[in-house]
């Protein structure tokens, strides 16, 4: 009766995938070593930053000319290095960051989010986050601000004008002007100034009324809960009330809790990988077995050729 075979033991079997030449091994072994390296470092930026994701990369030219598309973004927590300062707060500070006052927060909008989104792989999500730049803090109930730069990115505002709006339309457009103003008169439908419009109306603000530089910014209806009010700086309007998300959900102010972290830095450029994250990993694939390839082949190498043909030199002459 044959003797069973006693089970390899785990330190036979980790020194036999170490060792091995078979080209599948080599390959795991290799792709193994990426997923800890980059395990590593994802561990670390976590440990560093105290969120994860702790990067996030720039999908849109929304923050321009301050973040580019393609640039990645080091986000840390959002009490990190001191609270979240808005671009009101800042602007009687001074506390500048990204060519602008405040901070730019990275959020979810209305708190939306998925499976992959919630362990941070956000490539392959399909409700990534917005960063933009938080202006206000808004109390539930209280008059939600819109506010508007229209010179976008290129001009950082001194200070943002108040506006008021008509109680009609004209031409489809409710009509704006300064708080301490009078309303506009005889507007014609070929009028020059400010045009643009929400998700739920549109507005204009007659040449008269726009001062060079400056910014504005126009109180509608209550706000629907508590939350941050926040702005792509090359965005004309505030995202609340004028982006939507889903089904022509318009964003609601931004909870503590649906903020992700704050940008601390970019990198330029980097971020074009996990833009195409899928192509990156084939061409990872790929080098990998390239690189097994080269090394075989170099470790095969002339010298055992040779020996190979002299072999069969010797093999022959027997034969005769």
């Amino acid at each position: 009766m044959a003797e069973k075979e006693e089970p390899r033991d785990i330190r036979a079997m980790i020194t036999a995938f170490r060792t091995s030449d078979h080209w599948a091994v080599s390959f795991a072994r290799d792709l193994l070593w990426v997923v800890v390296v980059v395990g590593c470092i994802a561990l670390a930026l976590y440990l560093i930053c105290g969120t994860w994701p702790a990067i996030v990369t720039v999908e849109s030219g929304s923050m321009e000319p301050h973040m580019n598309i393609g640039d990645l973004v080091v986000v840390v927590q959002q009490d990190r290095f001191g609270p979240i300062q808005t671009w009101e707060e800042a602007h009687a500070t001074g506390y500048q960051k990204f060519g602008d006052y405040g901070d730019v927060i990275i959020y979810r909008p209305d708190g939306v989010t998925d499976f992959w989104a919630s362990i941070g792989l956000l490539p392959l999500s399909s409700e990534h986050p917005i960063i933009h730049r938080a202006m206000t803090w808004v109390n539930e109930g209280s008059p939600q601000p819109s506010y508007l730069n229209p010179y976008g990115g290129k001009v950082t505002p001194v200070e943002y004008i108040p506006l008021a709006t008509s109680n009609s339309t004209t031409y489809g457009y409710y009509l704006l002007y300064p708080e301490n103003a009078t309303p506009p008169e005889n507007v014609s439908e070929n009028a020059q100034g400010l045009a643009f419009g929400t998700a739920g109306a549109k507005y204009f603000l007659p040449e008269q009324y726009v001062v060079q530089n400056q910014g504005y910014i126009q109180y509608a209806a209550p706000a629907v809960n508590s939350g941050y009010i926040t702005k792509g700086d090359n965005n004309p309007v505030s995202d609340e009330g004028y982006l939507t998300i889903d089904d022509n959900r318009t964003i609601e102010p931004v909870e503590k809790n649906w903020v992700v972290g704050k940008a601390l830095f970019t990198i330029p450029l980097v971020g074009l990988l996990p833009l195409h994250i899928f192509w990156v990993i084939v061409v990872v694939i790929i080098a990998i077995i390239i690189w097994d390839w080269y090394a075989k082949t170099k470790e095969e190498g002339p010298g055992k050729k040779t020996k190979k043909a002299k072999t069969s030199q010797k093999t022959a002459k027997s034969k005769k």
